[in-house]
């Protein structure tokens, strides 16, 4: 059988993913030319050309249009087989396959790029847990951290905010900054009820349930699991979460492979939204990559909880290929 040809839509698209690949590795990864020409197997001059191809048609302008994501292929499929409002995949770099300090900050430069083009003045920006979450939040240009309100999550995440308070130049009158004066888990059950009684706990989970955008990472029961690196959790106890049924968690709530949420006694420490509570945010934005969460990422999309994913081109690429079985 004669192979059949490309249709002009396959090559618009092939067309447009190479002009997106050179954008994200000149603009955000900071390739030279010459890296790009031997990365996508063109000559330097190609590569000059492409770059200013992307300008030409409007992928870039000061940033990357997150409109021009659908053009990257991986992206535009995970968007349509999870049913989510957009995917955007980093295309592939070396250093991806390194340590998970080095993906979480290219994935916290995209999760940038995505708020930067959404947020509008007056927004709340809902802020959840994780190190992607930080690197995310550290790299909003202060302009658009200047028009919003942030709000915690859940307990445990002030280090963003003082994060943010040192980059913010000029604030919006009647913005505000909001943080649950509380650790993301309290040392007993008994405490846990007794903190969230407290009328300024209160009223920050409930600002927080009024977000309109949630910035949310995914954690995996293995690798370099947040919750373990900051000692709320050993390894030990994520091995018996995993034995339970859990494959992850979003916010310190441990679900399922179905994305249900597993019945476990840390969640009564646990303070926080709810996972009814973040399904009502109208743009829940999940950034997180690594081999290691793939389990987690796809329990998570399961489950309904994003409804934009940032992550890495080899997740995306496992997800896709996981969802098919």
């Amino acid at each position: 059988m004669e192979p059949q040809p490309r249709s002009r839509g396959d090559e618009d698209w092939a067309a447009q993913e190479q002009l997106l690949r050179v954008a994200w590795y000149y603009y955000v990864d900071g390739l030279t030319q010459d890296d790009i020409a031997k990365r996508i197997s063109v000559s330097r001059a190609s590569a000059g050309r492409l770059l200013e191809r992307c300008r030409q048609v409007g992928i870039v302008t000061f940033t990357i249009n997150s409109e021009y994501y659908e053009s990257f292929q991986v992206g535009r499929l995970l968007k349509e087989r999870f049913g989510l409002r957009e995917a955007l995949v980093p295309p592939m770099l070396d250093s991806d396959a390194q340590e998970q300090s080095r993906v979480n900050a290219r994935l916290g430069r995209g999760g940038a790029q995505y708020l930067q083009s959404h947020l509008k003045a007056g927004d709340v920006l809902g802020m959840g847990w994780g190190d992607t979450v930080q690197q995310t939040m550290e790299g909003l240009h202060p302009d658009a951290i200047a028009r919003v309100s942030t709000v915690s999550l859940t307990g445990g995440v002030g280090a963003y905010v003082n994060a943010l308070r040192r980059v913010r130049v000029d604030r919006d009158a009647g913005l505000q900054d909001a943080i649950l004066p509380t650790p993301i888990l309290a040392s007993t059950e008994e405490l846990a009820e007794a903190l969230r009684a407290e009328t300024l706990v209160q009223q920050v989970i409930e600002l927080s349930r009024r977000a309109d955008h949630a910035l949310i990472g995914i954690g995996a029961l293995g690798g370099q699991a947040t919750l373990a690196q900051v000692g709320y959790a050993t390894g030990e106890e994520l091995a018996e979460y995993g034995a339970l049924g859990a494959v992850g968690d979003v916010l310190g709530l441990f679900y399922d492979a179905n994305g249900d949420l597993v019945d476990l006694p840390i969640h009564r420490r646990r303070i926080g939204i709810d996972l009814d509570d973040l399904h009502k945010i109208p743009n829940v934005v999940g950034v997180a990559g690594g081999m290691s969460k793939v389990d987690a990422i796809l329990g998570a999309l399961r489950g309904g909880y994003l409804d934009v994913l940032v992550t890495t081109e080899e997740v995306a690429r496992a997800l896709l290929e996981r969802s098919d079985s």
